[in-house]
C-alpha cells in the first residue's frame, strides 16, 4: 500500500490531504496553525490523518508541503542578517531600485526599503562587461577586507550580486568559492544560480531576498525533518514552487526564495485539474482563507505565470504562477476610518487569536464573525462540529466596534462587512481578467478556501460570471493541489536580439543547454519518472521596455510563426498589435516537469433519493430573513439538484445558495452553481 499525503499551512489552519494510489480514496483533515513553530501542527496532522486513514507511517511513500514561513518572513521583516556584495558603483541598486514611481499620483509614496540595510552592502573592484569580457579582474585583497567585516557583524548569509554575471558567472563563481572557505557557518547565495536575465535590480533583490529568508527556512525545514524522524516518518519530503512544480525539501532550503508562493500555487494547479475533469478552459480560482484571498486566471487550460512580480514591493525574478493577494480572508478585521466609513482588513485575528466567536481571546469583529451573525454559518459547523464557535461572542463584537458606532443592527452591520469584503474581492479578480484583456463573463468561478463558498456566488454576481463550481474539498483544495503538482525546473536565459537576425539553430542550441541543466536538477527522479519540456520566448516590440512570454514549438523551429503568435499574444493582452514594427528575442524560457503520476478525484454514485436537510435556520439575505435547509455535502450524489435558499455544510467549509438559485453536483461531487435570480 503507498500513499502520498500533501499538507498546506496557512495562517489559521493546516489543511492536510491523504491519497491512497492503490484504492483512489482521498482522505481530508485539518487541524489549526501553530504560528509560533508551523512544523508542530504539520506533523501532529500527518499522524492524526495516517490514523484517520486507517494506515501506517510505513506506508507514506512521498510528502508535499505547502508553506508560507519564506513570504512571511519577508512580509514581517523577520529574516536573517543578511549582507549584500557586488559591483563597486552598484551598493545603492537595491535601494534606487527602477526610475518609475510605485504610485504616480501619491505625493507621499515611498519604495519599500531593501531587505539588507546600506551598511550592510560592500563594493567590490571588478568589472564584467555585457558580453563577457573581463574589463577589471576581481580584487581579492579587498575581498579578504569585506570577509573580515562580514565575520565582526556576524552575518548569517551573504548575497553576490556582480554585473553581467548572467553572462559569465566566472567572477561571481570566484568570490562565492573564497566566502564559502572564509565563512563555513554563513549561507552564500549568487545571483546567477537564482537569475540567469539581464536587468540588475530584479536579478539583485531576488538574490538579497533569497539571502535574506534562506537560514529561515533552512532551520524550519531541518526542525520538520528531525519531527518527521522522530514520529517515524521516513518518506522524502517535497516543497511547493512558485511556480506551480515541487521540489526537494534540501533545494528549498537553498533557493528558499523559489517557495514565497508555496501554498497559493497549489490552488491553482488544482484549479487547472478542477477545469479539466469539468471539461472547462477557462476558470477563475480564487481562494479565501483566514488571511488573504489569492486570484488566478487558467485561460484555454494555461495558467499564467507573472512578468513583473513582487513580494512587498521588491522585485523578485523567478518563475513564479500569476496570482495576486489581497488581504480578504475570513479573519479580516471590520474598522471604522478617520472618515466615518466601514472598512475591512487588511488586517486580520489569524490563528492568534482569530475572530471573536473562536473564544481564544479575539474581540475584534472579523468576515467569520459576520457571517455567522447572518446565519450563514453554523455555530457547530466548524470542523465538522469538532470546534465550536460562540454566536454571542460574535454578536457582542459586532456591536460594540461597527453597530453601534455606527448607529444600525448588527444585522446591518454584519451585511455591510461582507459587501465591502466583497468589493475587495471583485477588485482583485478584475486585476487579472479585465486588466488582462479577459473577460470574465466567459469564465467559471471556482472558489475555495474554507471561506470561498460562502461568498462564491455574491462574487459571480458582481463579476456577471454565470457558473460557479465548488470543488469537492474546498477547505483543502490547496493541499489538493500539491498532490497534483509534478517535479519542475525552469531555466530561463537572455538572449538579447532583433528576430529576424536569430539563427533557429542559436535558439535551438541554447534550448538544448537549459533543458540539460533542469534535467540535471531533477536526476534523481529521472530513473522511476517521464520528463516533460515546453519552451517559451520571451519577445516584445524594438524599443519596449518589458517582454513577453509566448509558447512555442522547436520542432520545427518556425520563427515567422513564432512572430505571429507574440502578435496575437500583444494584441488580447493590450487591444492592439503592431505587425509592422520589428519584433525583439529577449529571453529563452525552458521548464521540464517530472509526472508524478495522476491524482484523480473519485467517482461518487447517484443519490438513491432526493436529499433530505438535516435542520433548517433562519439565514439573512439582503436584509431579509430565510428559513433556510441545511444540508450536509456528504448526503449529495451525483446529479442531485438543489434549489436556493440553501445551505450545504461539511468538514471544511459551507456552501451558500442564494434564493432562487439553482445548483447541481457533477459526477466528482463537485456543486455547479448556476447564476443568482437578477443577475446580469
Amino acid at each position: 500500500m503507498t500513499m502520498r499525503i500533501a499538507i498546506d499551512t496557512g495562517g489559521t489552519f493546516t489543511d492536510l490531504v491523504l491519497f491512497d494510489a492503490a484504492t483512489g480514496a482521498l482522505f481530508f483533515h485539518k487541524v489549526g496553525s501553530t504560528p509560533d513553530d508551523p512544523g508542530r501542527a504539520l506533523v501532529r496532522g500527518i499522524a492524526e490523518v495516517i490514523d484517520k486513514a486507517g494506515a501506517f507511517g510505513q506506508a507514506i511513500e512521498l510528502l508535499v508541503h505547502g508553506t508560507t514561513v519564506a513570504t512571511n518572513a519577508v512580509l514581517q521583516r523577520r529574516g536573517s542578517r543578511a549582507a549584500f556584495i557586488t559591483t563597486a558603483g552598484f551598493r545603492d541598486v537595491l535601494h534606487i531600485q527602477r526610475q518609475d514611481r510605485p504610485h504616480m499620483y501619491d505625493l507621499r509614496s515611498r519604495r519599500a526599503e531593501a531587505l539588507i540595510p546600506r551598511s550592510l552592502r560592500f563594493e567590490l573592484n571588478e568589472r564584467m562587461l555585457y558580453d563577457g569580457t573581463v574589463q577589471m579582474p576581481v580584487d581579492f585583497d579587498q575581498l579578504q577586507s569585506i570577509v573580515a567585516a562580514l565575520k565582526e557583524q556576524n552575518i548569517e548569509a551573504v548575497a553576490v550580486g556582480l554585473l553581467h554575471s548572467y553572462v559569465d558567472p566566472v567572477h561571481e563563481l570566484e568570490v562565492g568559492r573564497i566566502l564559502a572557505s572564509a565563512m563555513p557557518e554563513a549561507t552564500i547565495c549568487l545571483s546567477h544560480e537564482l537569475v540567469q536575465e539581464q536587468g540588475e535590480y530584479e536579478r539583485f533583490s531576488t538574490c538579497a531576498m533569497n539571502a535574506f529568508v534562506q537560514p529561515v527556512m533552512a532551520r524550519y525545514l531541518g526542525r520538520i525533518e528531525e519531527g518527521l524522524e522522530a514520529a517515524g516518518f521516513a518518506a522524502p519530503l517535497f516543497v511547493m514552487k512558485s511556480n506551480g512544480g515541487a521540489m526537494s525539501a534540501g533545494a528549498a532550503a537553498r533557493h528558499s526564495v523559489q517557495t514565497i508562493l508555496s501554498g497559493p500555487a497549489g490552488g491553482v494547479v488544482a484549479g487547472r485539474a478542477i477545469a479539466a475533469a469539468h471539461s472547462r478552459e477557462n476558470i477563475i480560482t480564487c481562494d479565501m482563507g483566514g488571511t488573504s484571498f489569492d486570484v488566478a486566471v487558467i485561460h484555454q487550460g494555461q495558467i499564467a505565470f507573472a512578468r513583473d512580480a513582487e513580494m512587498a514591493g521588491l522585485a523578485l525574478k523567478v518563475p513564479m504562477l500569476d496570482i495576486h493577494t489581497v488581504g480578504a480572508g475570513g479573519g479580516s478585521i471590520g474598522w471604522i476610518d478617520a472618515g466615518g466609513a466601514l472598512r475591512v482588513g487588511p488586517q486580520s485575528a489569524g490563528a492568534a487569536p482569530g475572530p471573536a466567536c473562536y473564544r481564544q481571546g479575539g474581540e475584534e469583529p472579523t468576515v467569520t464573525d459576520a457571517n455567522l451573525v447572518l446565519g450563514r454559518l453554523s455555530p457547530d459547523t466548524l470542523l465538522g462540529g469538532g470546534m465550536q464557535i460562540d454566536l454571542e461572542a460574535a454578536h457582542r463584537a459586532m456591536g460594540d466596534h461597527l453597530a453601534t458606532p455606527l448607529k444600525m443592527t448588527v444585522e446591518q452591520a454584519a451585511e455591510g462587512m461582507v459587501r465591502v469584503v466583497n468589493t475587495t474581492m471583485t477588485a482583485a479578480i478584475r486585476k487579472l481578467t479585465v486588466e488582462r484583456g479577459y473577460d470574465p463573463r466567459v469564465f467559471t468561478l471556482c472558489p475555495f478556501g474554507g471561506a470561498g463558498p460562502l461568498h462564491g456566488a455574491e462574487l459571480a454576481r458582481e463579476m456577471g460570471v454565470g457558473e460557479v463550481l465548488i470543488p469537492v474539498a474546498p477547505g483543502v483544495t490547496s493541499a489538493v493541489g500539491l498532490l497534483m503538482s509534478d517535479l519542475r525546473e525552469d531555466r530561463v536565459r537572455t538572449a538579447v536580439s532583433p528576430l529576424e537576425d536569430v539563427a533557429p539553430e542559436r535558439v535551438l542550441a541554447i534550448v538544448a543547454e537549459l533543458e540539460r541543466e533542469a534535467r540535471d536538477r531533477l536526476s534523481f527522479a529521472a530513473v522511476d519518472y517521464e520528463l516533460q519540456t515546453t519552451v517559451q520566448l520571451g519577445m516584445r516590440y524594438l524599443g519596449q521596455g518589458y517582454d513577453m512570454p509566448v509558447d512555442i514549438d522547436v520542432d520545427p523551429l518556425d520563427l515567422a510563426a513564432v512572430a505571429g503568435a507574440f502578435h496575437a499574444t500583444h494584441e488580447r493582452q493590450y487591444g492592439f498589435a503592431r505587425r509592422d514594427q520589428a519584433v525583439e528575442l529577449v529571453n529563452i524560457w525552458v521548464s521540464v516537469e517530472v509526472d508524478l503520476g495522476s491524482v484523480q478525484l473519485p467517482e461518487i454514485p447517484p443519490a438513491a433519493s432526493p436529499p433530505e436537510p438535516t435542520s433548517s435556520r433562519a439565514v439573512i439575505f439582503r436584509s431579509h430573513s430565510f428559513e433556510t435547509p441545511v444540508f450536509q455535502r456528504a448526503a449529495l450524489g451525483a446529479d442531485t439538484r438543489l434549489e436556493g435558499p440553501a445551505i450545504v455544510e461539511q468538514l471544511d467549509s459551507t456552501t451558500v445558495l442564494w434564493p432562487g438559485q439553482q445548483a447541481t453536483v457533477d459526477r466528482f461531487g463537485q456543486i455547479i452553481l448556476g447564476p443568482m435570480p437578477g443577475a446580469s
